[in-house]
């Protein structure tokens, strides 16, 4: 993966936003918010490719974070990854339920946080590039229909203008 990924660190606690950054900020630009509120300011501010969430956060948590951010049209497409203390599988599926795209339990291991990020970031590239081929294509298929229909007016006016030259006697 290459440096020009975003990535938004949402975690109240100083020291997994330490050990995150540490982990990540050779291959990855990094932004840092301790609160749902604040990880909502970063966003308006400088929209990023991915999102690491804490889920207990005081006042708005991570559920209500992923929430507001889902529902918003502009940053509906952006992964969210869950990193959380919590362990149970009601979390996980509440997470999931929520928008998320991942679950990552703490304490985290370096290199599963690692993978799970690069690929999720493989995962927006090729949803990405299927996106712009679609919108390609689309494209191809509206000139070649106006072709179509350019070329169907072309015929209609040449059968009409036989028939108007048609000799009356024959």
């Amino acid at each position: 993966m290459d440096s020009s990924y975003k990535i938004l660190i949402v975690d109240d606690e100083r020291f997994y936003i330490n050990v995150l950054s540490e982990l990540l900020k050779e291959q990855y630009k990094l932004y840092i918010a301790k609160s749902g509120e604040q990880a909502l300011k970063r966003l308006s501010d400088n929209q990023p490719d991915l999102i690491l969430l804490d889920i207990m956060m005081p006042d708005m948590d991570g559920y209500q974070t992923c929430l507001t951010i889902k529902q918003n049209p502009d940053w509906k497409d952006i992964p969210i990854i869950f990193l959380t203390g919590k362990t149970d599988s009601e979390s996980e599926t509440k997470a999931f339920n929520f928008g998320a795209v991942d679950f990552i339990s703490k304490p985290i291991s370096p290199a599963t946080v690692k993978a799970r990020i690069k690929t999720h970031l493989s995962l927006l590239n090729a949803r990405q590039a299927l996106e712009k081929q679609n919108q390609l294509l689309e494209e191809k298929v509206r000139e070649r229909t106006h072709e179509i229909e350019l070329t169907q007016d072309a015929a209609i006016y040449s059968l009409s203008m036989l028939a108007e030259a048609r000799d009356q006697e024959t």
